[in-house]
């Protein structure tokens, strides 16, 4: 999965935490972005099966949109620790790693490194 995906599925699951409705234009003033990127990601996200959206209306995770992107979560705070700890990195380049690694490396060899 992409970085702007993981990054939006993860968006999402903070503001479903803390919102009781999720709209597009919050994804995307969360996340720093245009609405039309978010659109698209959104699409993409629902065509996986991650995400629930109404037309024009509220966006809610799927049972397994839910699970990955905890899993996900937590994949990303392992890597940033590991990265910030282990090699010194800031911890907004820290991020910006694990959201690369997350997306161009396999379960098993993110497993691996966490």
């Amino acid at each position: 999965m992409s970085i702007s995906l993981i990054r939006c599925l993860l968006a999402v699951l903070a503001l479903s935490e803390s919102f009781d409705v999720v709209a597009s234009k919050d994804v995307a003033q969360l996340l720093g972005v245009k609405r039309p990127t978010i659109h698209r990601s959104l699409e993409m996200l629902q065509q996986k099966g991650l995400i629930h959206k109404e037309p024009y209306g509220d966006i809610h995770l799927t049972d397994a949109g839910r699970e990955q992107a905890q899993r996900m979560e937590r994949q990303r705070d392992d890597l940033s620790l590991l990265f910030a700890r282990r090699y010194g990195l800031p911890a907004e380049e820290s991020v910006r790693a694990a959201f690369a690694l997350m997306s161009a490396l396999s379960a098993d060899s993110l497993a691996r490194l966490q």
